[in-house]
């Protein structure tokens, strides 16, 4: 985040020539090479030598820390890591059915061998993930400027994320299929009260877990958190519960993320422009389109209102290990 921020603020204040050193704490080696890496030329971003490996322990440590802000972060943070082979094409992951346990051996007896069978989850292509955060040059120069880029930062991916992992629909070319597409909703329990809430999470909590680890992980959205906590505050300490604006209030997701397969791209790509001219909406158009033409509004231009456009593009793909593995039901009365 730091990395982000300095090279944000150096394009802000107009001093792209300058060494990133003013911009990053002395104590901070890590964001230095993250910031050298994300100037480097197009083709050398993803071999070694330019702080790749770095950057990509940074980035998935980044994603876990939004735990706090963000679901799919929690569930990220606890998913089994997977390794695409080629960004643009998918990856099959085996997943084994059955399996004979070890037992044992009397001495001068045959060994047991072990009997696998095996089959494939498909997870990929990957989908690119992307947040531009636009802000003045005198934003830039405000002496708790880092921290407010970093708490948009933060809302901004977290949102992204959520939206991502807990949507419904199915998956297009620019998104992947939602955790929750083909997954049928379960209906809450009538009576709006402890007794009810807690048969829901047990209902959902016994689906999830059949054939899976066991670890079960909540997600729900902040309201419905707080009735949790209010509801029965030791059930809600002893539970992994995370919230997500992104749910809806009268729903609730539980998942085995040890069931779940994420995988994201080696490093984040980093760059910031003040020269740019940005269609200035959360349902982005074209500036102008060929067809009518229609042009995009409000739009502004970086150059002539002294702003700054901080722009991450990451690469995100995601796969369930097994179709029960994530559950929900909608319409909780508690």
């Amino acid at each position: 985040m730091r990395a982000c921020f300095a090279l944000a603020q150096r394009h802000a204040l107009q001093r792209e020539h300058e060494d990133i050193d003013p911009f990053v704490p002395c104590d901070d080696p890590v964001a230095k090479e993250i910031v050298a890496r994300a100037v480097a030329a197009p083709g050398s971003t993803a071999g070694s030598g330019w702080a790749a490996e770095l950057a990509q322990q940074s980035f998935g440590a980044y994603l876990h820390d939004l735990a706090p802000y963000s679901g799919a972060a929690r569930l990220i943070a606890l998913a089994t890591p997977a390794v695409t082979t080629n960004p643009e094409d998918t990856t099959k992951y085996p997943t084994r059915v059955g399996a004979t346990a070890p037992g044992f051996v009397a001495e001068n007896s045959p060994m047991a061998l072990s009997n696998y069978a095996f089959d494939a989850v498909q997870i990929g292509p990957a989908k690119k993930m992307g947040v531009i955060i636009p802000f003045t040059r005198e934003l830039a120069k405000r002496s708790d400027a880092e921290r407010i880029f970093a708490q948009m930062l933060r809302e901004d991916l977290a949102a992204g994320l959520d939206s991502a992992l807990f949507s419904t629909s199915a998956a297009t070319s620019a998104a992947p299929a939602g955790l929750l597409y083909g997954v049928t909703a379960g209906t809450g329990v009538p009576g709006a009260d402890s007794a009810a809430m807690k048969q829901d999470l047990i209902d959902l909590a016994a689906t999830v877990a059949d054939g899976g680890s066991g670890n079960v992980t909540f997600v729900m959205a902040p309201k419905r958190l707080a009735k949790l906590r209010i509801l029965d505050p030791v059930l809600a300490a002893s539970l992994d519960v995370a919230a997500s604006a992104a749910v809806p209030a009268d729903r609730v997701i539980a998942a085995d993320a040890a069931a779940l397969l994420v995988s994201t791209g080696p490093a984040p790509e980093i760059e910031a422009a003040n020269a740019a001219t940005l269609h200035m909406s959360d349902v982005p158009l074209e500036i102008v389109s060929d067809t009518g033409p229609t042009t995009a509004d409000p739009v502004r231009s970086l150059w002539q209102t002294a702003s700054t456009a901080f722009r991450l593009l990451h690469d995100l793909a995601f796969a369930k290990r097994r179709a029960t593995c994530v559950a929900y039901t909608d319409a909780v009365t508690w």
